[in-house]
């Protein structure tokens, strides 16, 4: 895997070493970040089930103020402490070894311009996660949720979709919570 854009493209980014992580496709980043472009630099970005660390790196990227990890996978917070040193990314990032979900009823957190969430396809993690966080005061009214899912998942009623990429059977949703 790379960096498929900003400052660091093409830097080589180390993939977790676990077969159950699933990690987002360059060609899945690149897409996202070409339609990002521009309004990255200088926002706050989570990385919700993080693997690797691939997407929060590439909003380091694009010029993110801070990027904010969150996994409970050890091999997965391993190689995103890896690629951030590796990168000299470590001064601009967080890290959460916890449950996504459980993170999110915390108040250990700070308020997201850009929230990523890819959650593991086959246990319904993405709709709990979007129950969550519209309850949660991580959102601002402008926050944007990217949201990675199968073609075949649907998105809570509580966002609103505003924009969709599909690069094969992988959307990503950009959300806004419905006022």
């Amino acid at each position: 895997m790379r960096v498929t854009s900003g400052e660091l493209k093409g830097r080589k980014i180390f993939e977790v070493k676990d077969k159950r992580v699933r990690e987002t496709l360059d060609k899945v980043r690149e897409s996202l970040f070409n339609s990002l472009r521009g309004e990255i630099e200088g926002k706050i970005f989570y990385d919700l089930y993080a693997g690797s660390g691939a997407v929060g790196i590439e909003a380091l990227s694009n010029k993110a103020k801070i990027s904010i990890f969150v996994d409970k996978n050890i091999f997965s917070i391993r190689t995103i402490n890896e690629n951030l040193k590796n990168l000299k990314l470590s001064d601009r990032a967080k890290i959460f070894r916890m449950d996504v979900i459980r993170f999110l009823k915390t108040k250990e957190y700070i308020k997201g311009d850009f929230i990523f969430l890819d959650p593991p396809y086959e246990f319904d993690l993405g709709e709990k996660t979007l129950e969550i966080l519209n309850l949660s005061n991580i959102i601002k009214e402008e926050t944007i949720i990217l949201y990675e899912h199968s073609k075949r998942e649907r998105v809570s009623d509580n966002f609103e979709i505003y924009k969709s990429l599909q690069i094969g059977d992988t959307v990503i949703d950009f959300l806004r919570r419905r006022i």
